[in-house]
């Protein structure tokens, strides 16, 4: 009989349930969505209710459109979106909406810590740059701005090991993803670090344990099985956040190999047998699922987003319509540079202050000059992440998922700007978490003997390879593109 496995990623404005195969195949998904609330202190906030009622609701689709497969379900995996602050009770309750990922009302006791630490503390623990939307800086936010709330607290959550407790009845854990990425783990010990703790000034025994992705968190209970549709006592993974469980959906899992996620933001990563402490502060680190190793990445804040920005700007209908204008300009964009930092930066420059800018504009320049600089620009920040990675090993090859993976310009114009062969994979991108949530929990029940075993289910499909011609006009453009943050600094920080 074949295995089904279950996959729930709780995403930024939606939750996916999706039916799997044992080969990773996916056999039905629905995605079902619930609101974000952001005010105007900073805050960004979701209700934990509706992540549950969402599943809720995402099983009920899944099982008028596909019965055969919700009975035979053998395993469940989670995947959520990171740097969350959920602050539980002791009855199970949640006392307050959900911090998520973009909430940076705790600004200033980030740059408090930072002030009486240093930012080398921070990062020489974590492999994190600190910054008001980790976790840690959340639960210093909560226990000084709402003291009572927290003196309550018995737990403080991630989003997807919420979605455990409710499968599972238990709040007891946390993976290694999670607790790395959100500045609440030592990357040398995997545990969390007394002496951070108490600089933070935070209770250690707040938060859950901290286990491997793979492993089982526990058993689906009768309630919940009720409630979902499914049978009771089918294992339930730890699970992972959404920047782990997607190398695993990319095909990513064995160390020394990387990919290129290009949505609205981007970022190249890749597992490593040791931590990358990056003297400049320039690479983040989230543990693998197994944790057998640590993701190292590269962020940059405004890839696709650059694009959906142009389109508004020149009133260009679809992405396809834009490439096919960009397409009109030579490589090199006749001169013309685009820095992306349109909601500032992470990668490799972190700075908040820093600002989108057209470099080198003339009379000469049309409007396909603009777009296929836009298209150059993101590519010349990817370049220069790839670069500082190389500093540790050699990368000839990516793998590529996300939206802007459906542009064969842009990935022609990324396989040149990099020199790597760029490799489109076998499944739909927007599946990549749900399939590493999914292969977490078939690892967790011995479906698969790890997850490389797992990964090498997603094949490669197609192939970009550096185009030659092109190697000395982009040498200059990146060149060029590099003087510039250096040289505009200045400028971003000095605002009225």
């Amino acid at each position: 009989m074949h295995a089904i496995l279950l996959a729930f990623d709780i995403g930024t404005s939606g939750l996916k349930a999706s039916l799997i195969d044992e080969n990773l195949n996916v056999l039905r998904n629905v995605t079902t969505t619930y609101p974000t609330r952001h005010l105007p202190n900073g805050g960004c906030e979701q209700d934990a209710t509706d992540w549950w009622m969402s599943a809720v609701r995402a099983m009920l689709m899944l099982r008028e459109l596909a019965p055969e497969y919700v009975k035979k379900v053998d395993a469940i995996g989670v995947s959520g979106h990171m740097l969350g602050c959920l602050p539980m009770d002791r009855e199970g309750q949640a006392l307050r909406p959900a911090m998520i990922h973009a909430d940076t009302r705790a600004l200033a006791y980030s740059n408090d810590l930072r002030a009486r630490f240093g930012r080398d503390y921070f990062y020489t623990i974590t492999g994190n740059v600190l910054s008001p939307t980790a976790s840690l800086c959340k639960a210093v936010w909560l226990k000084n701005e709402e003291p009572e709330l927290y003196a309550k607290t018995w737990r403080i959550l991630q989003a997807k090991d919420y979605l455990v407790y409710r499968l599972c009845g238990r709040m007891e854990t946390t993976d290694l993803s999670d607790a790395s990425h959100g500045m609440l783990m030592n990357l040398q010990t995997r545990r969390y670090d007394p002496e951070l703790f108490r600089c933070a000034e935070l209770d250690m025994d707040k938060f859950p344990e901290i286990r491997a992705g793979c492993e089982i968190a526990g058993h689906l209970t009768e309630e919940a099985a009720c409630h979902l549709g499914l049978r009771a006592g089918i294992p339930v993974s730890v699970g992972g956040g959404d920047g782990a469980c997607a190398n695993v959906g990319a095909g990513v899992a064995r160390m020394g190999e990387f990919y290129l996620s290009l949505g609205t933001t981007a970022w190249i990563a890749g597992a490593m047998n040791e931590p990358f402490f990056d003297p400049e502060h320039r690479i983040f680190h989230i543990y693998t699922l197994d944790g057998n190793g640590c993701n190292v990445f590269g962020t940059m804040q405004c890839a696709g987003r650059s694009v959906t920005w142009a389109q508004e700007l020149f009133d260009i209908p679809t992405p396809r319509a834009f490439d096919s204008s960009a397409s009109q300009a030579p490589a090199g964009a006749g001169g013309l540079i685009y820095l992306p930092y349109l909601e500032g930066e992470r990668s490799p420059v972190f700075d908040a202050q820093a600002q989108g800018v057209f470099f080198g504009m003339n009379t000469t320049h049309k409007r396909e000059h603009f777009l296929r600089a836009i298209l150059e620009g993101v590519g010349c920040s990817i370049s220069q992440i790839l670069d500082i990675l190389r500093e540790r090993q050699t990368i000839s090859e990516l793998r590529i998922i996300g939206g802007g993976a459906k542009s064969k310009l842009w990935k022609q114009i990324l396989a040149d700007m990099c020199q790597v062969k760029l490799h489109d994979v076998s499944t739909f991108s927007d599946s990549a978490t749900s399939l590493g949530a999914a292969a977490a929990a078939g690892v967790g029940i011995g479906l698969y003997g790890s997850l490389p075993e797992a990964a090498a289910h997603i094949a490669v499909s197609s192939t970009f390879e550096p185009n030659p011609e092109t190697q000395a006009v982009y040498a200059l453009t990146k060149k060029r593109y590099a003087m510039l943050y250096p040289s505009l600094v200045e400028a971003f920080h000095t605002r009225a």
